[in-house]
């Protein structure tokens, strides 16, 4: 994970005798006599499914091989036709070579009697970039986390607690790495007690290299014209977990807030939502218009990684709650304009190195790049096509909807330190009296945090920013434009200018200066569309960001039973879904959805060391 990822090879597929078949292998995906059927026989029956989630609580699934994802769909039906309402399906499946978006839509009708739930994960599918992938289906309780590249590599990476494996790639004789002992060590790392394996493969290889890695193999009968297959069983006593009861509080219903609560309520876990203000949003992050978008950089660091994945789970949140909040966001694309001839070097180098696919970002030429925006920009640039733009305020509200009756939102109520102790955390208010208790705490209010005894020594710096709201100069402008700021299509008869960057201040007062500063960077990226606006017409907002000293968000445990989703700077609408959902897996011990050395590149632990 610290090089540059290999780009994504797609699976090369065709289907012979009515079955998938892969060029690159030179086999079938599945039996010829029934892929549906062998799927239920192979892998749910061998790993006593469904009978084991009908327990209740969460569940969790690791495959190698997610091929044309018909495991997946056959599971999350079976648990969808039987699991109780208490259950969540956690799916984890790897592949180095996945299916294309058509190829995975013409697999599937083959199995038309999947076709609803075949349409939501075609609708989710993600592009096909290296790394981890998570959505999110049936409310939240069902969730499936794809991660594309190398099996081994990415299982490595991969922080999870397995309660039964599907070992579905191709033959040992065809593919020796999915089977080898080292991929078989870190199966047997991720293992719950008493975790089940299941494999139609019966190879000595694959039977030595389980047992060697710890698991009891014995062979049971296979599927049709397969005699034989692997079954297996981690030592130790599986029992089904349980998602904790008790509940969490969340200080602070902004974007991290109110997103954290969601998280929280798919995971089945009921939340305390503590705002200061009279409701959600109503500080930094009622920003009308904030972008939702990548940021394409040399580097291949955690912040990096920790982007990308954040900007196409955020995409797809955001698609989800805009069905509860018409006009919330606007997936527009997005056109970054270089600051000057040197970034525009390194804007294309990046684009070179990483092998992104168009669908993610591309280089334009200046005629392209205006037919883009919809008006004449200052040149060439980047083409973001799945970004866009977001109103916080209508994203904040439609994310405490759409967690429903898991989280009550305490609004007015302002929250000034918590203490942890062994029984839970206790929330203070003003001249330290008790407001409440709660088994966890997670800690989403921004700068304002740094008053908490809890966040002695984490550095958290406020970071003031204004907008500025310009009469419509631009009628054509069809996606934000951004630069050293950015500039949206008129909205309500506005567009949406900024913002500005102080660190250190932590005022939201507003400034002449900053109104003069927001209209020169878009006249200097719209060129003769917002000349001569006069100051007099415009209208101004302003907010106070959080940022860490390396200006990398801080996420995950401050002390024990204390979490934080603090510092998202001025990529908060970006970072904070996945932000939060890193959270709330660790807080109920879900799989964690990025890769290890992400989650911490991004704990609050590495700023205690300053070398790192």
């Amino acid at each position: 994970m610290s090089g540059i990822p290999d780009p994504i090879v797609p699976a090369a597929v065709s289907i012979r005798d009515g079955a998938l078949y892969c060029a690159q292998f030179g086999d079938v995906y599945h039996s010829i006599e029934g892929g549906i059927e062998e799927t239920r026989h192979v892998f749910l029956s061998s790993n006593d499914l469904p009978a084991r989630w009908g327990q209740g609580g969460p569940f969790s699934i690791v495959e190698t091989g997610f091929g044309s994802g018909l495991n997946f769909l056959a599971t999350w039906q079976g648990f969808r036709d039987s699991a109780p309402a208490n259950a969540r399906l956690h799916f984890v499946s790897v592949e180095k070579n996945p299916f294309t978006r058509g190829d995975l839509q013409r697999a599937h009708e083959l199995w038309p009697q999947f076709s609803e739930i075949s349409a939501a994960l075609l609708d989710a599918y993600p592009p096909l970039m290296p790394g981890f992938h998570r959505l999110h289906f049936e409310g939240g309780r069902v969730s499936l986390t794809l991660l594309f590249g190398d099996a081994l590599e990415q299982l490595a990476e991969l922080d999870a607690s397995a309660d039964a494996f599907f070992l579905d790639g191709f033959a040992p004789a065809r593919n020796a790495d999915m089977w080898t002992p080292e991929l078989c060590a870190q199966l047997a790392r991720l293992a719950a007690p008493g975790a089940t394996v299941a494999t139609y493969s019966v190879a000595g290889t694959v039977k030595r290299a389980l047992a060697q890695a710890g698991f009891l193999v014995e062979k049971k009968p296979g599927y049709a014209r397969k005699r034989e297959m692997l079954t297996g069983r981690f030592p130790g006593n599986w029992r089904a977990a349980s998602t904790p009861a008790a509940r969490v509080a969340v200080i602070g219903a902004g974007i991290a807030g109110t997103s954290v609560a969601l998280a929280l309520a798919r995971h089945g876990t009921a939340v305390d939502l503590y705002e200061a203000l009279s409701a959600p949003a109503r500080a930094t992050s009622a920003n009308p218009a904030g972008l939702v978008r990548p940021f394409l950089s040399l580097e291949q660091g955690a912040r990096n990684r920790f982007t990308w994945a954040a900007h196409g789970y955020a995409v797809r949140h955001y698609d989800a709650l805009a069905r509860l909040a018409d006009g919330a966001w606007q997936r527009s694309g997005v056109l970054q304009l270089p600051r000057d001839a040197v970034h525009a070097d390194k804007l294309q180098r990046a684009l070179a190195r990483f092998a992104l696919p168009e669908a993610k970002a591309r280089w334009v030429d200046a005629r392209e790049a205006s037919q883009l925006a919809g008006a004449p920009v200052a040149g060439a640039g980047v083409w973001f096509a799945d970004a866009g733009w977001l109103s916080g305020r209508a994203a904040c509200l439609a994310g405490v909807r759409a967690a429903g009756e898991r989280v009550t939102l305490h609004a007015s109520q302002r929250i000034l330190d918590v203490e942890a102790g062994d029984d839970g955390c206790r929330l203070r208010g003003a001249r330290g009296a008790a407001i409440a208790t709660a088994d966890r705490v997670v800690l989403a209010n921004g700068h304002r945090a740094a008053q908490f005894s809890v966040c002695a020594g984490v550095q958290l710096r406020a970071v003031r920013g204004q907008l500025t709201r310009i009469p419509q100069r631009a009628p054509g402008l069809r996606a934000p434009v951004c630069r050293e700021g950015y500039v949206t299509p008129s909205i309500d008869g506005w567009h949406i200018a900024g913002a500005t960057y102080e660190e250190g201040a932590a005022d939201a007062s507003l400034r002449t200066a900053d109104d003069s500063e927001n209209i020169a960077r878009v006249q200097r990226m719209l060129p003769g569309a917002f000349d001569a606006v006069d100051p007099a017409s415009v209208r101004s907002w302003a907010g106070v960001r959080c940022a860490s000293r390396d200006r990398s968000p801080l996420l995950g445990p401050l002390v024990p039973g204390v979490f934080a989703i603090l510092a998202l700077g001025s990529r908060g609408f970006t970072w904070a879904p996945l932000a939060a959902e890193l959270v709330a897996a660790q807080i109920v011990g879900a799989p964690l959805p990025v890769d290890r050395q992400t989650a911490l590149g991004l704990s609050v632990s590495r700023l205690a060391n300053p070398s790192r």
